[in-house]
């Protein structure tokens, strides 16, 4: 058995995993999209079971394919369903219920709670030492994110949408800061079978959901493909990727995907849309940036 990797809070990322750390980003990146797509042929609960049931069936068809199996029954599927209930089950359902009443830009600032609140999680469950310049460059990088969506309503009122939503949206971050956890605790299993047998969990919690919201028509081939593209990529390779590198790099270093993602958009909508970019935009990037920089971990310096 391979040994596991340090997941500490001073893990030093390798370059895969700042690799897959930029492919998360992308990845994610688009995931909203996606899902407001989705929408508009299906209800919620069946986008949340259709996505990970999809991703279930092509990850169990990759182990076939390559002569592997899924876990042994017993620990290492007590912790792999735990994973996909908390980490998937939860906050997809809570996630495409709450897209329907609150704007998308709320969204993913509420889900940019999720780099603090792993950071917390990690410092109260494992202990570990987080320097002030950590902190500092958390810190940044959640003003930078407020910032942003401030700017994004030309200095406006931010819509927050109903209550309701934004608390759906808050645990949903939740979730997904106490999944990187337990995928950090769990016992050594490797990450393809591991990330399978997390989608099989999820997929046996919301099934019952996606067949009772089974749609009575055929919707038109944008939300379709939408769906498809949210289940093979968006859940079950991104699922993958960062099964892997919170094993090589720890949950804070992955959980700064949050910060990043609204920068990638920003250069979408620049270089696809035309957009232009407005100075509040630019000192945002410029907090977002500094702030993942400042977070990074670092090797310890020799005694």
């Amino acid at each position: 058995m391979n040994a596991v990797p340090d997941m500490s809070a001073s893990a030093v990322p390798d370059r895969r995993s700042w690799i897959y750390l930029a492919l998360l980003t992308m990845i994610w990146g688009a995931s909203f999209y996606l899902i407001a797509i989705s929408l508009t042929g299906f209800s919620f609960g069946f986008v949340a079971a259709g996505r990970v049931t999809l991703a279930a069936v092509a990850l169990v068809g990759v182990l076939l394919a390559t002569g592997r199996r899924v876990p042994a029954w017993g620990v290492e599927w007590a912790w792999c369903a735990a994973i996909g209930i908390v980490g998937l089950a939860g906050p997809f359902m809570l996630q495409s219920w709450a897209i329907r009443t609150v704007p998308s830009s709320m969204v993913a600032l509420y889900l940019s709670a999720i780099p603090i609140l792993v950071l917390l999680l990690s410092r109260i469950i494992f202990r570990d030492y987080v320097s002030p310049l950590k902190w500092l460059g958390f810190v940044l990088g959640t003003l930078g994110l407020a910032l942003l969506t401030w700017s994004a309503t030309g200095g406006g009122t931010l819509e927050f949408g109903g209550w309701p939503g934004q608390v759906a949206c808050l645990t949903a971050a939740l979730c997904y800061a106490m999944a990187a956890q337990i995928v950090r605790a769990m016992p050594h299993v490797p990450p393809l079978p591991a990330t399978a047998a997390t989608h099989i969990s999820a997929s046996v919690v919301l099934l019952p959901v996606g067949i009772s919201e089974f749609p009575v028509q055929v919707p038109p081939w944008g939300p379709v493909l939408a769906l498809l593209m949210l289940g093979l990529v968006q859940t079950g390779l991104a699922q993958y990727m960062r099964m892997v590198t919170v094993r090589r790099a720890g949950p804070v270093f992955v959980s700064t995907v949050g910060f990043l993602i609204p920068v990638w958009a920003g250069i979408l909508g620049v270089g696809l849309l035309g957009e232009t970019v407005t100075p509040g935009a630019v000192a945002s990037y410029v907090l977002i940036l500094g702030g993942v920089y400042l977070a990074r971990s670092r090797k310890p310096r020799a005694s």
